[in-house]
């Protein structure tokens, strides 16, 4: 397939915002599903539902590092590598990125040393605060904003080596599965790094996905137009999807269940070995392109009161990503468990106020804080418009990505 890649970009894409949109519900989703999980008894005809919402959901994080990719290569490939642009891309990230990073790994550092805590000295809490920190683990969800820095000290570099070399953009996807799975294999038998979640070299097949997509994303719009392109397409990626959420959403629950190590023992050992990797990489991996195929399907037909909620929730999901395990813990301590009745009534009940109350904190710090990218990055307001003509970019009032 011979694609040309010189295309001047000047559109926005209210596709990622959508994307970003569903990728952050499902966040919220695995979050709030996790009290259920630990919680219920396995033999609950409701834990496979909430096995089922736990692990299905899992998709959120690597959706996040493949959209994050495409911005970056949809945006900075066409342009003239330099060192002012390079300049530029680290001033933002500094400013946009590593300061929330750090912001918010200090709180949730400081609110778990005072509730669950008692460090010896304040010496010691600081070492180990800097060695959270160096971790991306002040938090469980941090290692996403850690493993996105990982990307960012590397993607100059990864920049110009996609411009150079044509056989690396043609085959980026299946060369950022090897590169994984290599990191893996090795890991595995040499390496045995226990952290290896916050390493980049878990996620580099979602990144170069990302890529791939954000070089070729003019010429993959035109064919896609083409109904025989779309349905070679669709249809493997729907049904390898379906296919891999079941595998992956089976396989945890038998592990919770514990009957996984009884199967285990007729299995040959590097199934039982990479089965668990496998499943979530590759059902992420599938999760992530069907996504970012569902936010093009939305674009076109969701009405625009409902578009317009869902690219409001998607100009504020990194800010939500940082701020809603606080709302989480809030909950968690002062809501009792109850009757089976209320408890799960308030398992609903806690991923919609926790979704709202994230929300409404991002946008009021966007409303009436001055410098709130401290906080949250940089945020878009969008502008409700009932009929947008077509053919205009942007009918939401967004700015170009960056």
């Amino acid at each position: 397939m011979v694609m040309n890649v010189n295309h001047l970009r000047k559109r926005t894409l209210e596709e990622i915002q959508l994307a970003r949109a569903f990728a952050i519900l499902a966040v919220l989703t695995v979050h709030a599903s996790s009290s259920g999980v630990t919680n219920i008894e396995p033999d609950s005809f409701l834990f496979p539902v909430y096995n089922f919402l736990n692990i299905a959901g899992k998709l959120g994080t690597p959706t996040f590092i493949m959209l994050s990719s495409f911005v970056l290569f949809y945006n900075y490939y066409p342009r003239e590598t330099n060192w002012g642009l390079i300049k530029r891309f680290y001033v933002k990230r500094l400013k946009f990125i590593l300061i929330p990073y750090f912001i918010f790994s200090l709180l949730y550092f400081v609110i778990k040393m005072a509730v669950y805590y008692d460090y010896p000295s304040i010496s010691f809490a600081i070492n180990r605060f800097l060695t959270l920190l160096a971790l991306g683990k002040a938090h469980t969800h941090l290692y996403f904003v850690f493993i996105s820095v990982q990307f960012y000290v590397l993607f100059p570099l990864l920049l110009i080596a996609f411009k150079k070399l044509g056989f690396l953009r043609k085959h980026a996807i299946w060369i950022g599965l090897l590169l994984q799975w290599a990191w893996v294999v090795l890991n595995n038998n040499y390496f045995h790094i226990p952290w290896k979640g916050s390493v980049s070299l878990s996620y580099i097949s979602f990144y170069f996905m990302g890529a791939f997509l954000g070089i070729y994303y003019n010429d993959l719009k035109a064919k896609w137009k083409q109904p025989l392109f779309r349905e070679r397409i669709i249809i493997p990626l729907s049904l390898g999807y379906g296919v891999l959420v079941f595998l992956y959403t089976g396989y945890m629950y038998l592990t919770r269940i514990g009957v996984f190590t009884t199967i285990a023992n007729y299995l040959p050992g590097f199934v039982t070995s990479y089965i668990g990797e496998f499943t979530w990489a590759t059902h992420a991996l599938f999760a992530g392109v069907f996504l970012f195929y569902l936010a093009h399907l939305a674009n076109q037909t969701f009405q625009s009161r409902t578009k317009f909620v869902f690219m409001e929730i998607g100009a504020t999901s990194f800010g939500i990503y940082l701020i809603h395990p606080l709302f989480l813990m809030v909950f968690r301590q002062v809501v009792s468990p109850g009757s089976p009745i209320v408890y799960h009534s308030w398992q609903v009940v806690t991923f919609i106020l926790v979704g709202i109350l994230s929300w409404l904190a991002v946008r009021f710090s966007y409303r009436f804080i001055p410098y709130y990218w401290v906080l949250f990055g940089k945020m878009d307001q969008p502008k409700f418009e009932k009929n947008p003509r077509q053919g205009e970019s942007n009918g939401h009032g967004y700015k170009k990505y960056s």
